[in-house]
């Protein structure tokens, strides 16, 4: 039996509209990593009252940029319509929302020992974020659900109407190219995702293996929206990937992303990387730093506040002292936005 065989009946094209707006919602929080959407993305955030620009981007803040939701939606491999999906967040209990909005990254037990008021090992940001958004979860709950209700009945379902045609046309194509031939299905859906000899690869900023015989459903969500990022997900033995859909009348916009130069920028200088690199090896504050890089204070934080501007360094107060360390995964992140717009 060839490896491809192993991966017969075991793909399904998903459509979703759910699963669409919350694609929809994280295009609208970083329009220019979508360059297909940017002009959509400019018009749609003019024509909306302020009030909801606002609650979409703070709750964006709070859920990875939305995808920490797409969870929700995709676990069923079943398509969700838009209601069923706020019905579907709201019912949820609150150790299962916290859990879902911290996109997966601490166990549902930890946080009910948070609830009780019980501090354990977890990673210091992860359990700050986690008790602030069970300090305020009412409040967060209200706002998702009146945020999802308005964005939907407003503006979503309208593009809807007008996008589900090539969602339809694309997830019907693709399910036959991938009964044809399931191992080239796969591997035309990303530059970066490659399936061959038993095993799926998905390289981000790490790299991911599925081997075929692990998997028992491979579901495809096809999105107007997605491209150019490489969104995959597992849950059990179901492994979840994306299906770009190009609209040719769209706009392309090529310029680069405003935060990928930024990042450039504050790089592009000798003594910065050299502070990246002791902030790399471990915690500084900027009178460590001053005598190593032979520079006063003052120089030193103006090179950390650039830094910092960029994502790629962080702060944490100890005592009377700033101490900053590299954000390691941020600069891993930098990789993939790099490369993401080359693969445009």
């Amino acid at each position: 039996m060839s490896s491809s065989s192993s991966l017969d009946h075991k793909i399904k094209t998903v459509v979703s509209p759910f699963h669409e707006m919350l694609c929809s919602l994280h295009v609208l929080c970083q329009p220019e990593h979508h360059p297909r959407r940017v002009q959509w993305s400019q018009e749609l955030l003019k024509a909306m009252p302020s009030d909801l620009r606002d609650s979409i981007r703070q709750l964006g803040e709070r859920t990875d940029v939305w995808t920490a939701l797409m969870d929700l939606a995709d676990h069923s491999g079943e398509p969700m319509t838009c209601r069923k999906g706020i019905e579907a967040l709201n019912s949820l209990p609150d150790a299962e929302l916290v859990h879902l909005a911290l996109n997966n990254t601490v166990p549902i037990g930890t946080i009910i020992q948070w609830m009780h008021g019980i501090r354990g090992l977890e990673e210091e940001e992860l359990e700050d974020a986690g008790l602030s958004l069970l300090d305020s979860l009412e409040p967060f709950r209200r706002l998702l659900t009146d945020t999802l209700t308005q964005y939907e009945e407003s503006f979503f379902r309208r593009e809807w109407q007008m996008v589900q045609p090539w969602v339809q046309t694309a997830a019907a194509a693709f399910q036959q190219e991938a009964e044809q031939s399931a191992e080239k299905a796969i591997s035309s859906l990303h530059p970066r995702l490659f399936a061959e000899k038993g095993t799926i690869t998905a390289q981000k900023a790490k790299s991911y293996h599925f081997a075929y015989d692990s998997l028992e459903h491979i579901y495809v969500f096809p999105s107007t929206f997605i491209f150019p990022h490489l969104l995959i997900g597992w849950y059990g033995k179901a492994l979840f990937l994306p299906l770009a859909v190009d609209i040719p009348e769209l706009p392309y916009n090529d310029s680069p992303p405003a935060d990928l130069l930024l990042r450039f920028k504050a790089l592009g200088d000798e003594t910065r990387l050299k502070i990246v690199k002791l902030l790399w090896k471990g915690p500084h504050c900027t009178k460590q730093l001053a005598p190593v890089l032979g520079i006063s204070e003052a120089a030193v934080s103006k090179h950390l506040k650039l830094l910092s501007e960029a994502g790629l360094i962080r702060a944490k107060r100890r005592g009377s002292y700033q101490f900053y360390s590299a954000d390691k995964e941020e600069m891993e992140m930098m990789l993939v936005l790099q490369r993401q717009f080359l693969e445009q």
